[in-house]
């Protein structure tokens, strides 16, 4: 409630041009006096919750003084956070995440409504164990997930982190649901008459891998939970691109978790720590100690990336194709250097001890081809498996626990793999993807640094192929690994200089 004129200002400030604007003017019924925008608070005033902070930072900004009423009823009070559960205790920055979501406010009203932009091997699973006890149990809890893989591996560590706890696994159709349910999007979605009434008593949503949020699946589930009074996505790879082709998605997102309430990325935990000396808060011994600590109990795992020139294998060769599908399949699928050059690098490492080994691929006819290549040339001297998104299901969750277990060497995948696995024992991961996405490759990365005590650093080959299109996404790969501000090694320059290391 505010005067015309800011309605006005605030009415355009949270429009964004549709991207096929375009094309649904000129081609759509109905659409012609459209003026091509997205208007996230409609001329009512009215918005989704998701934008309750910042429209409560621009009015600010003109020189408002809002005051925010709320209706709702009231969250049980937390006096502390339980930071202790069974055998495992919080870190500093997951502690962080739970008293950043119970303290969220906006003016002087609790909003616990927003994002943990927390990366990979940030124990996430942990963190929201925790905060469903820091509330004593009292809040009928859904978490949601879109990968039955997770959901599978979910069902052994929430008994280890939720002990006695009552848990619901929603997979298909699923009566009376617990305190605690964990569901999959798909299932809820497809069956949301069955599930109206399950969804509507549910107090807190917590949402795995936020970043697809925006998908017709998850909203059809989230606008229909009335009554969540805490609502919090979690991704590491969420708002990250700032693109303009971006911010719809961006936005959509925004509506739904609100902005980000707290962050941690690979280095936080180091650089707190330098921050926290520099300062005068803790002294330089104790600083570094910290520090050894960290590594020692292997908070994340150092990382050492690998850009692989194509040259070696490739020569001046590059395709003649021009639309990006046939570039790539005839540079990469179905091309007999990128077998050789992937061949290469997984069998100097693997001879390096650094296995087991994970090679992730785009498509399922280039995950087959090379597991075919590596299998001829390997022989039996590793146990060798490949999935994808047609394995049948059974299989591919005995596949996955084979090689988590540690049972299987090398693995071929597609992009499957990205998301919510968890890998502790691998040591080596072979990126033959090629793509341009960030999320996606700060993803790859989190099946990598999961700790394990049989190892202390980790190493990742990011194959860098010739021609349109592949050589820039290559480049652009590079700048996402030093955004994480890993330690990056451009092989080309190291062969450059020392030839005897491109044996």
């Amino acid at each position: 409630d505010l005067p015309l004129k800011f309605a006005q200002k605030l009415y355009q400030e949270f429009s964004v041009r549709h991207p096929n604007a375009f094309y649904l003017r000129t081609r759509q019924r109905g659409m012609q006096n459209w003026d091509g925008k997205i208007h996230y608070i409609n001329k009512h005033g009215e918005f989704k919750i998701g934008f309750l902070p910042a429209v409560y930072e621009k009015c600010i900004e003109y020189g408002i003084k809002p005051k925010v009423v709320d209706m709702r009823k009231p969250l049980p009070k937390v006096k502390r956070v339980v930071t202790k559960i069974g055998k495992y205790k919080l870190r500093p920055e997951q502690e962080k995440a739970v008293k950043a979501i119970i303290s969220n406010q906006v003016g002087n009203s609790l909003f616990q409504i927003g994002v943990l932009d927390y990366t990979v091997n940030a124990g996430k699973t942990l963190i929201m164990s925790s905060l469903y006890l820091s509330y004593k149990r009292q809040l009928k809890t859904l978490l949601i997930t879109n990968d039955s893989d997770w959901l599978n591996q979910a069902r052994e560590e929430f008994k280890q982190y939720l002990p006695g706890e009552d848990i619901t696994f929603v997979q298909g159709k699923v009566l009376n649901w617990s305190n605690f349910t964990i569901g999959m999007v798909q299932s809820i979605s497809r069956n949301m008459r069955f599930y109206q009434q399950e969804l509507s008593k549910i107090d807190m949503v917590l949402v795995d891998e936020a970043d697809q949020g925006g998908s017709k699946q998850y909203q059809n589930v989230l606008t229909r939970l009335f009554n969540t009074r805490i609502r919090i996505g979690l991704s590491g790879t969420i708002y990250m691109s700032k693109l303009a082709k971006d911010k719809v998605k961006n936005m959509n997102l925004e509506c739904f978790f609100g902005k980000v309430i707290a962050e941690f990325k690979l280095k936080d935990s180091v650089k707190e720590v330098i921050e926290a000396m520099f300062v005068g808060e803790i002294p330089e011994d104790e600083a570094f100690n910290k520090i050894k600590d960290s590594i020692k109990k292997g908070y994340s795992t150092k990382t050492i990336v690998k850009m692989v020139p194509s040259r070696p294998w490739y020569g001046n060769w590059e395709s003649e194709f021009v639309t990006y599908k046939d570039i790539y399949d005839d540079s990469i699928t179905l091309n007999k250097y990128a077998k050789r050059m992937a061949y290469a690098r997984l069998k100097w490492n693997i001879n390096q001890g650094r296995y087991p080994a994970l090679v992730v691929c785009k498509h399922i006819a280039h995950c087959e081809n090379l597991y075919k290549f590596f299998k001829k040339k390997l022989g039996d001297a590793y146990n060798i498996a490949y999935v994808h998104v047609n394995t049948p299901s059974k299989l591919r969750q005995q596949i996955m626990k084979d090689f988590r277990e540690g049972r299987i060497d090398i693995l071929v995948s597609t992009t499957i793999i990205a998301r919510g696995k968890n890998f502790p024992k691998l040591r080596y991961l072979l990126n033959a993807a090629s793509m341009d996405s960030q999320e996606k490759s700060i993803q790859f990365l989190g099946r990598l640094v999961r700790t394990d005590e049989s190892k202390n650093r980790v190493y990742l080959d990011d194959l860098h192929y010739p021609g349109d299109y592949l050589s820039r996404h290559g480049r652009h790969r590079k700048q996402y690994y030093q955004k994480q501000e890993l330690k990056v090694i451009l092989l080309e320059k190291l062969w450059k200089n020392h030839p005897i290391h491109s044996l």
